[in-house]
């Protein structure tokens, strides 16, 4: 299982601090924040217990405020889908709330450290029941009103609204502990909808075997972003077929359709190069993200040393 060789590779990673450690709980604030924002604000909100329907901050009727809703919805699909258009599942890799969330199951699952204060310690291993019962709370307040999970008055309703969340959060839970990438490799229908439909080519990890000046290999060919890729791929090689990988992925198709464009191997690959370079004098880092013209694979040849030419570099 790639979960399993990923663990191993993760603690190294993980214990040194890294921009996009950072960048990604950003992303996941904004992504919960919107989740919240929208039904609390009353922009729109169907409430199936106090019939209080928002819509545009104004009392609403109940086909008003569902109008809203689904407004609200399709607005979120369109943001995601220009997103994936232009970077292929980059949302699936920074944005996704489920995707987090296995990451957080990710860090829980690691051998504790003890150097660790032990508030960290909670933090890490209570992470994925906290994030999945934000998830959970924030997509209910869309169906009804905070006052709600408090109406003493109504035990029927009561019932319902803590029971409905209470099940969301435990299977939530259980998803992000036991399925983890497999949801998002195998069964995700949204992410496995927008491999298809938008696969950038422009945009993802590419990969640059020689030195900037094309007189030395700068891959360790240590296979760190291999082991540490969530989804199962080889990062220096992305637009290579890939066979089927169960449940309702398609076969055949480029590694790149599956990629989640999150930078996990992009910070192993810095961490290798780092701790090698005092010995091997190269600072380059072989794995780049962003948009990039030519090839995604470009490996160093007999011509591109003796020229020194990068832009001679065969693609394989």
């Amino acid at each position: 299982m790639a979960t399993d060789v990923r663990l191993k590779v993760l603690p190294r990673v993980e214990s040194r601090g890294h921009r996009y450690v950072w960048l990604r709980y950003l992303t996941q604030a904004i992504t919960i924040g919107i989740l919240f924002v929208v039904p609390l604000s009353g922009l729109a909100r169907v409430d199936l217990y106090g019939g209080n329907h928002r819509m545009l901050y104004k009392e609403a009727s109940l086909k008003e405020g569902l109008a809203a809703v689904i407004l609200g919805i399709a607005a979120m699909y369109i943001a995601t889908f220009l997103i994936n258009f232009a970077c292929g599942r980059m949302f699936c890799g920074w944005g996704c709330p489920v995707g987090f969330l296995n990451r957080l199951a990710d860090v829980a699952q690691l051998k504790p450290d003890k150097r660790h204060a032990k508030w960290r310690r909670w933090r890490d291993a209570a992470g994925p029941l906290g994030h999945s019962t934000l998830l959970v709370v924030s997509c209910m307040l869309w169906w009804t009103s905070a006052a709600t999970y408090v109406a003493l008055d109504s035990p029927l309703a009561l019932a319902w609204v803590w029971g409905l969340t209470l099940a969301g959060i435990a299977g939530l839970a259980s998803l992000g502990w036991w399925w983890r990438w497999g949801f998002c490799m195998r069964a995700c229908p949204i992410g496995l909808y927008y491999s298809f439909i938008a696969p950038s080519k422009e945009f993802g990890i590419f990969f640059r075997e020689a030195t900037t000046d094309g007189s030395r290999d700068a891959c360790l060919h240590c296979n760190a972003c291999i082991k540490v890729c969530p989804v199962d791929l080889n990062p220096m090689d992305l637009y290579e077929p890939i066979p089927a990988r169960g449940g309702v992925s398609v076969a055949d198709a480029p590694a790149n359709n599956h990629c989640l464009k999150c930078g996990d191997c992009i910070q192993a690959c810095e961490m290798m190069i780092d701790l090698a370079a005092p010995r091997r004098g190269i600072t380059d880092v072989p794995l780049r993200f962003g948009f990039y013209e030519g090839e995604q694979r470009l490996v160093r040849t007999k011509t591109t040393a003796t020229t020194g030419n990068p832009a001679a570099d065969s693609a394989t």
